[in-house]
């Protein structure tokens, strides 16, 4: 995934990506806060300010909103984050420590980010998802992960784009790897299944012309989708809150 690039501060809310689960209607407001660059693209991550006033509804307008998080109230992945236009995304873990409450990002069944309260002990953890990985001097392997993080490692042989790592946060020490393999249970990202969790019975290689794919048993049936299209989430069960 890329960054999302520079841009405007606010967005018409009607133009605002459909990840976001937001009320549209011009009663509502014409403007939106927009993202700054982050870990996470426009398209799949929310501003801080929006989760914070309309998704969770801890604000009734911006300014409550921004006082919340510039007091540093809000955590993101154990870090307190201060601008109300960061980025919070997939499995970002979100706290607030004043409620004892903390979230982890999800997916609802349109494919909407939105956040589900989760026991306080996964705070200290999350999946991460490897989108690339290269050799850079020295001969030590490089994995970027779709939430924008870096991993430098002396020996990665069976790590793979696609395969997710269980890491703590805020100090991303990786805990366990899930790979992209038959038997694997996946999160499923986006089309009529978004939301829910499946299990892998093939990986099928892509070509030139054909990008790999997985087989999944998911709510019944089996169904065939680009890899890209699933996130492993663990072996037997699920290795966080879904």
């Amino acid at each position: 995934m890329a960054l999302v690039g520079g841009g405007r501060r606010h967005l018409k809310r009607l133009a605002a990506p459909k990840s976001w689960k937001i009320m549209r209607k011009r009663r509502f407001g014409v403007w939106i806060t927009n993202v700054i660059p982050g870990p996470h693209p426009k398209e799949h991550a929310v501003p801080l300010r929006v989760l914070v006033r309309d998704i969770l509804g801890l604000a009734d307008n911006a300014r409550e909103a921004d006082h919340i998080i510039r007091s540093g109230k809000v955590l993101v992945d154990g870090v307190v984050r201060r601008d109300p236009r960061f980025p919070v995304g997939l499995f970002d873990v979100v706290e607030i420590p004043q409620l004892e409450k903390t979230f982890r990002m999800i997916l609802d069944d349109k494919g909407r980010l939105l956040p589900k309260e989760v026991p306080s002990e996964e705070k200290a953890h999350k999946l991460v998802r490897v989108e690339r990985k290269t050799m850079v001097k020295g001969g030590k392997i490089q994995l970027g992960t779709h939430d924008g993080r870096s991993f430098l490692l002396d020996k990665a042989d069976d790590i793979k784009p696609g395969d997710v790592l269980k890491i703590s946060v805020p100090d991303q020490k990786i805990l366990d790897v899930y790979h992209l393999r038959e038997g694997n249970l996946v999160y499923v990202l986006s089309g009529r299944h978004a939301g829910t969790v499946g299990r892998i019975n093939a990986v099928n290689k892509g070509d030139v012309i054909r990008e790999r794919s997985v087989d999944l048993s998911v709510e019944g049936v089996t169904i065939q989708t680009a890899a890209r299209n699933v996130f492993v989430v663990g072996r037997e069960s699920p290795a966080i809150t879904l």
